[in-house]
C-alpha cells in the first residue's frame, strides 16, 4: 500500500515561493506549513490604493527594460536626480532612443557585457571637478568612443558647450545616496521629475523593450510545454527562471534547442558598427538640435571632414567607411571619387606605408607613452562632440593634402528590371534617384573644398552623357542575346528601361 501510495506522488511548484515539492494530486498548494501561512497573510493583506498602484507599476515598467536601470545609475552617479533638471516626457523618449542606439552599435560583442567600445558621454561631465552636476539631457549626451571617454574623464570643457548644474544649485533632499534602496531612488525620481515621469511611461507601455535575461526567462518557460523541444532535468517556475543568471538560460534554451554549445552573438550575424559612423551619426545630431554657437560650429565644421573621410573609406573597402552605407550611397553606379597621395613618398608607395599614414590620420599619431603627437579625425570628431575647441586648419590640412579628387564622374549603368520598377518605370524619376544619390559625395567634396560648383555642374552633365551611353551598350548586348543570334526569333522592340532617356536624343537622330 505504502509503494502504491508513493507512486501517485508528483511533483509540483509551491504556489507561495516556487520551490518544487511532491504531493498527491488534488493535495495541499503549499510546500510547507509556513508557506501556508504566508499565503494566507498575503490574501487578507489590505488591497493598495492608487497611489501604491502607481507606484508598483512605475518601478516594473522601468526595472524591466535596460533603460530603467541605466536610468536609475545615472542618478545615483552623480549623487543627486538634479541631474535630470527640465527632462520632460519628451526628453525621456529621446533618452530612451539615444540608449536604445547605442546598445544597438553592438560595441559589446567583441569585449562583451560591461567593455562596450561605445559609451553614452556627457558633454559637460556628470560629476565636474568643481562640484558641479553635468545634466543627463540630450543636449548634453552623445554616444561616443568608450576609450576616448575614459582619457577624457572628468576634465571641464568650454562654458559653450553642454549644460550643468552649479554646486550651489544643488538641494540636500535630492541627494542619492549609498544607503538608499533601490525603491526609495526611484521614489525620489519620481518625486523630482514629477508628472512627466508617468507621462512617459504611459509612452513605454506601447513600446516594451524586456531585458535579454527577462525574455530569455520568459521563452525556456514556454518552450517547457512544447513537445517540439527537448524536456529539462525537471519543470521550472517563471520566478525560478527569470532569478538565473543570462548564462545558465542559455545553457537551458541550448538543452531545449538540442544544441550543445551556447551560440555567440556573433556568430549569429552581430558586429560592432564603426567608430567613425557613430561619430558622424551624433555629429549629425547635434548640428540639428544645438543652438548656434561654437559647440554647432566645430559639429558642423567636423561633419563635414568626417563625411569624405568616410567617403574615401567606403571606397577602398575598409567596413569603417561601408557600415550602414552612410558614405557612399551609389545607387545604380560606381565610383571612386578620391585617391589618396602619401607624400613621404609619392610615387610607388608600398600598401604598408599608405596604411599607416591612413591610419595616422584617422586614429592620430602617438608617441610610444599615448601621447598625442598629430590629431586624427575620429580623437578630433569625438572632441568636437565633447565641446572641446578644434584647431580647424590644421585638421583640415592633414586630410586635403592627402586626399585629392580622382574624378567627379561616376560610371553609370542602365536600369535593370527592379531599378526600373522602383523608380515608377519612368526615366525622370530614375534620373532624379540616380542625381539624389550622387548628391551628397558631390556635396561633401565641395563643403571642403576638394573641387568647385563649376567642376560638379560639369559632373551633373556628364552623368547623362554617361547614362545614354550605358543605356546604348545595354541594346547591344540586348540585340546580342542567343535568342536572336541563335535561335533568330523576330526582334520587336526594346524593354521600356533600353528606351532612351527623353532628356536626350537618340544617336541616330543627333547624327541625322
Amino acid at each position: 500500500m505504502a509503494a502504491a501510495e508513493n507512486n501517485n506522488r508528483l511533483e509540483y511548484p509551491c504556489t507561495h515561493c516556487g520551490t518544487m515539492f511532491t504531493r498527491r494530486p488534488g493535495g495541499r498548494a503549499t510546500c510547507s506549513r509556513a508557506c501556508a501561512k504566508a499565503k494566507e497573510r498575503q490574501q487578507k493583506a489590505p488591497t493598495l490604493t492608487a497611489r501604491e498602484k502607481k507606484v508598483e507599476r512605475r518601478k516594473q515598467r522601468l526595472l524591466e527594460c535596460p533603460f530603467g536601470y541605466w536610468f536609475i545609475e545615472q542618478a545615483k552617479r552623480a549623487g543627486t536626480v538634479q541631474t535630470f533638471h527640465g527632462i520632460t516626457a519628451t526628453g525621456l523618449r529621446q533618452l530612451h532612443d539615444l540608449h536604445i542606439y547605442r546598445k544597438k552599435r553592438y560595441g559589446w560583442v567583441d569585449g562583451g557585457h560591461g567593455k562596450d567600445m561605445f559609451h553614452l558621454c556627457h558633454v559637460q561631465p556628470l560629476k565636474g571637478r568643481d562640484g558641479s552636476t553635468g545634466l543627463t539631457t540630450p543636449d548634453n549626451l552623445f554616444t561616443g568612443i568608450a576609450k576616448l571617454n575614459q582619457q577624457h574623464s572628468n576634465k571641464p570643457v568650454n562654458i559653450w558647450a553642454g549644460a550643468s548644474l552649479p554646486a550651489t544649485a544643488r538641494k540636500r533632499k535630492w541627494n542619492i545616496t549609498k544607503e538608499m534602496t533601490r525603491d526609495q531612488v526611484l521614489q525620489t525620481l519620481a518625486d523630482f521629475i514629477g508628472p512627466e515621469l508617468d507621462t512617459f511611461l504611459d509612452e513605454l507601455d506601447k513600446m516594451p523593450q524586456r531585458t535579454f535575461r527577462l525574455r530569455l526567462a520568459k521563452t525556456v518557460f514556454n518552450q517547457q510545454s512544447n513537445e517540439l523541444c527537448e524536456p529539462l532535468d525537471r519543470l521550472y517556475t517563471l520566478a525560478e527562471l527569470e532569478s538565473l543568471k543570462v548564462e545558465e538560460l542559455q545553457m537551458l534554451n541550448a538543452i531545449q534547442q538540442g544544441r550543445a554549445s551556447i551560440a555567440s552573438f556573433g556568430a549569429t550575424g552581430g558586429k560592432p558598427d564603426s567608430k567613425l559612423g557613430v561619430l558622424h551619426d551624433e555629429l549629425v545630431r547635434f548640428s540639428a538640435v544645438l543652438s548656434e554657437g561654437q559647440h554647432r560650429d566645430n559639429c558642423l565644421f567636423m561633419l563635414k571632414l568626417v563625411r569624405v573621410m568616410g567617403i574615401y573609406l567606403a571606397q577602398i573597402g575598409r567596413e569603417e567607411g561601408k557600415a550602414h552605407s552612410r558614405f557612399l550611397a551609389q545607387g545604380n553606379a560606381s565610383w571612386a571619387p578620391l585617391s589618396y597621395l602619401y607624400h613621404g613618398q609619392p610615387w610607388r608607395t608600398a600598401a604598408h606605408l599608405l596604411a599607416d599614414d591612413l591610419d595616422g590620420l584617422l586614429n592620430g599619431v602617438y608617441d610610444a607613452k599615448g601621447r598625442e603627437l598629430k590629431p586624427g579625425i575620429v580623437p578630433m570628431a569625438q572632441a568636437a562632440l565633447q565641446g572641446l575647441g578644434i584647431d580647424h586648419g590644421y585638421i583640415s590640412n592633414r586630410l586635403t593634402k592627402r586626399l585629392t579628387v580622382k574624378t567627379l564622374n561616376p560610371v553609370v549603368a542602365a536600369p535593370n528590371d527592379w531599378s526600373w520598377e522602383a523608380s515608377g518605370s519612368d526615366w525622370l524619376t530614375y534620373i532624379d534617384n540616380l542625381y539624389a544619390s550622387l548628391e551628397p559625395t558631390w556635396q561633401a567634396l565641395l563643403d571642403v573644398g576638394l573641387c568647385t560648383e563649376e567642376q560638379v555642374l560639369d559632373a551633373h552633365d556628364a552623368v547623362l552623357v554617361n547614362l545614354v551611353d550605358a543605356v546604348e551598350q545595354s541594346r547591344k548586348h540586348y540585340r546580342e542575346q542567343r535568342q536572336f543570334t541563335v535561335y533568330h526569333m523576330p526582334f520587336t522592340r526594346y524593354p521600356a528601361h533600353l528606351e532612351f532617356p527623353p532628356l536626350a536624343a537618340e544617336p541616330a537622330a543627333q547624327a541625322a
